[in-house]
Parts: structure tokens; C-alpha cells; sequence
């Protein structure tokens, strides 16, 4: 690949005052680049998958949580998911450990985003679902106080610099 780009560097001028080595050399550069890229591309789409299946298997173990839901549950979750999708070893770990950071970001800016709207939930569920009112609500408050924790000793682990989205930047970076 890199011989054929150099001679069509070469051609191009008309195969006058050139340098074969430097021909040579600026091919390779390019042809680096493009296998760079191709990597970088791939490995985009891996860590993609990754992180779709590593976010349905995270909202199967919440879902299974029923009536216990802390910040341990949420740290089980997030870790028994990365786990999993390790032990499949469809992925390279390190791809899974960049997935888990960004479902680790979404989490929390998720919680950032619903921490407003608690209150408006528990209300509206009372309200639509007057049977369950009692259990209802203890969920939305159990939840609402689990992702809060969360957050909390995500952020105090990780740093506490917040992006413009109030998630916190080190959580996609580290």
C-alpha cells in the first residue's frame, strides 16, 4: 500500500525533482493515518455496542431491585453489568470500561435532570394509582434519595468538575 501511494505521489508530479524517500515517507504517513482512522471507527462502533448492551443488562438488575433501592443497589447494578459483559468476551475489557464510564454519565446526568421533578412524579403516581400510593411513593423516594447518594459518591470519587449537561466530566474522561 504504502509503494503504490508513493508512486502516485510521484506520478502526480510528473516523476521530476522529487525525493523517492520523501515519497516514501509522506505515503506511509497517510497510509498510517488511514488505517488510524479505520481503527478509531471501528472501535467507536464497538464501544457503541457495548455500551447498548451493557445499559439494557444495567435497567434488567434495577428492574429486578423491586423493593430495595440505595446507591449500593445502583454501584451493583453498574458493576454486575460491566461484569457481565466482560465474561461474554464479545468485547475487549478496556472497550466495557469505556462503556461503563459513559452509562456512569448518563446515570448521572439523568439524576441531575430528574432531581426537579421528584416531587411531580410522586405526586402524579398518587394520583393515577391511588391503590398503590403508599408503596408508590416510598419507591419514587427511595429512588430519588438511592440516585442522589449515587451521584454524590460518584462525584466525590471521580472529582467534582461538572460539564454543561451537570454531569460530572471526569466520570467520561476517567
Amino acid at each position: 500500500m504504502i509503494a503504490t501511494a508513493a508512486y502516485y505521489r510521484a506520478e502526480k508530479r510528473g516523476f521530476a525533482d522529487g525525493d523517492p524517500v520523501k515519497d516514501w515517507l509522506e505515503a506511509e504517513k497517510e497510509i498510517e493515518a488511514s488505517l488510524n482512522r479505520l481503527d478509531e471507527a471501528d472501535s467507536s462502533k464497538h464501544e457503541h455496542a457495548a455500551y447498548r448492551r451493557m445499559r439494557t443488562e444495567f435497567k434488567k438488575i434495577l428492574a429486578g431491585a423491586q423493593d430495595t433501592i440505595n446507591a449500593e443497589t445502583i454501584s451493583q447494578a453498574l458493576d454486575r453489568s460491566s461484569r457481565e459483559l466482560k465474561e461474554l468476551g464479545k468485547f475487549l475489557p478496556a472497550t466495557v470500561d469505556r462503556a461503563g464510564k459513559r452509562l456512569k454519565h448518563e446515570v448521572a446526568a439523568a439524576a441531575d435532570k430528574m432531581s426537579p421533578r421528584w416531587d411531580a412524579i410522586s405526586e402524579r403516581g398518587h394520583g393515577l394509582f391511588a391503590i398503590w400510593k403508599d408503596k408508590s411513593g416510598q419507591f419514587v423516594n427511595q429512588a430519588q434519595t438511592a440516585l442522589s447518594s449515587w451521584v454524590s459518591r460518584h462525584r466525590a470519587k471521580n472529582g467534582n468538575d461538572k460539564n454543561k449537561d451537570g454531569a460530572n466530566e471526569n466520570d467520561v474522561q476517567s
